[in-house]
């Protein structure tokens, strides 16, 4: 078993730390980890960050042991003979102090996986010192050994993390707190879904005219006033909208029983009770499905978590994923639209494949939820799969798969 765990870091850490906690979890006999990162210089990137974000989750995580880490810089990736001197002046006084090295060469770039590879398998034969190779396949999610073979079934059924472990790891933090619009519009979550369970969610539609709840510029309305004036008192006709309405805490209820405007409590209600109508509903009826359907120790659950990166000054820059699936170490982001444009989708699938690569790695996967036609959902799908690379990495899902049985088999199947 190593005494030493040799990592590559590039801009996705997260590789490295599956590979780190699984050799921490199960080798007694691990010590130390050195991680080999890029020098940030005029002609390539740095990865410093990650590495010292990679050796601090790994301490917090992992405190009862005494163990060593080296972060070591390498001046440029992509010339053989300079990561060779590299290697050899900043490595060798490391690897004299180590009995048997274990080198994963996941993560960083192909030419510093060749290179490093090439030049610990000389200086092992040079010194005699054991040294064995690995790297984790995307595709299985298990470590390979050179030698040996798959030596783990799919690590993420092992190693897990929080989504905060997971954005800290990549250099982000959440800028929002937790809402409490699950349990505040409950009732009429659930209302929503015996609309989707009876197929008749678009009588929603036919009385949710969306041009009276938002501004010229397409932003929800803040102001009671404003909205009782572009509702010029008529009242709304009996059906599934006012059975949402009327199923809203009291002091969140656009409307009275008979459907005459009532008003809010504050402005701030106002806004709240109009984001849930025009939309938010859908997210928290994916994240109730969720929660009660595969939320278990292996697989987490998140609802609606604003994420930015500390040294952003401008709010815009922020995104938001609305529901969040942790399967073990690896993200499913989802985004949540109760639109039915084959445009605007596929704007909203690319943008959630986006940032979900951006907290999650390559490992990660996104998922779309949308009101689309069967016909307009396969091209959307069609269309992304092109667009981002492959058939595992997004999910497209329509108005007909909305009922809970058939969404609850469409994710466990995209998460398989």
């Amino acid at each position: 078993m190593p005494n030493k765990l040799i990592l590559l870091v590039g801009t996705n850490p997260l590789p490295d730390f599956v590979v780190a906690e699984h050799f921490l979890l199960h080798t007694t006999s691990l010590k130390s980890v050195t991680l080999l990162y890029s020098e940030k210089t005029e002609y390539q990137g740095g990865t410093k960050d990650y590495a010292e974000n990679l050796q601090n989750l790994l301490r917090s995580r992992h405190k009862e042991r005494d163990l060593g880490f080296e972060l070591i810089p390498l001046s440029d990736v992509s010339d053989a003979k300079e990561i060779q001197r590299n290697l050899r002046d900043r490595l060798i006084k490391y690897l004299q102090q180590t009995e048997s090295v274990h080198f994963n060469y996941t993560g960083g770039t192909k030419a510093m996986g060749i290179h490093v590879y090439r030049w610990l398998e000389w200086y092992a034969k040079e010194k005699n010192l054991p040294v064995s190779f690995s790297y984790l396949d995307a595709r299985t999610f298990q470590i390979v050994d050179d030698e040996k073979g798959r030596i783990t079934d799919d690590l993420r059924n092992k190693v897990s993390l929080s989504l905060e472990e997971l954005i800290k790891l990549h250099g982000f933090e959440r800028e929002n707190e937790q809402s409490d619009d699950f349990d505040l519009f409950n009732n009429a979550i659930k209302k929503f879904q015996e609309l989707i369970d009876n197929d008749t969610l678009e009588t929603y539609f036919t009385h949710y005219d969306r041009a009276v709840f938002v501004d010229e510029k397409g932003k929800i309305l803040n102001k009671t006033e404003k909205l009782k004036q572009k509702i010029e008192n008529n009242s709304i006709k009996q059906g599934a909208f006012l059975e949402v309405v009327k199923l809203m805490p009291e002091e969140y209820r656009l409307f009275s029983n008979d459907g005459s405007f009532k008003g809010p409590k504050t402005n701030k209600h106002t806004e709240k009770a109009i984001e849930f109508l025009d939309g938010k509903w859908l997210e928290l009826y994916i994240y109730k499905v969720l929660t009660e359907k595969i939320s278990d120790k292996n697989n987490a659950i998140y609802l609606n978590w604003e994420i930015k990166k500390p040294e952003w000054k401008n709010p815009n820059q922020n995104f938001q994923l609305d529901v969040i699936l942790l399967k073990g170490y690896q993200l499913i982001g989802i985004s949540c639209t109760t639109s039915n444009r084959k445009d605007l989708c596929k704007s909203k699938g690319f943008e959630i494949f986006m940032r979900t690569r951006q907290i999650g790695g390559e490992e990660a996967r996104a998922a779309l939820v949308t009101r689309l036609s069967e016909s307009q959902k396969k091209e959307v799908q069609s269309e992304l799969e092109i667009d981002t690379g492959g058939r595992g990495n997004i999910l497209v899902l329509g108005a007909n798969d909305l009922k809970e049985c058939i969404l609850i088999e469409k994710i466990r199947d995209f998460i398989k």
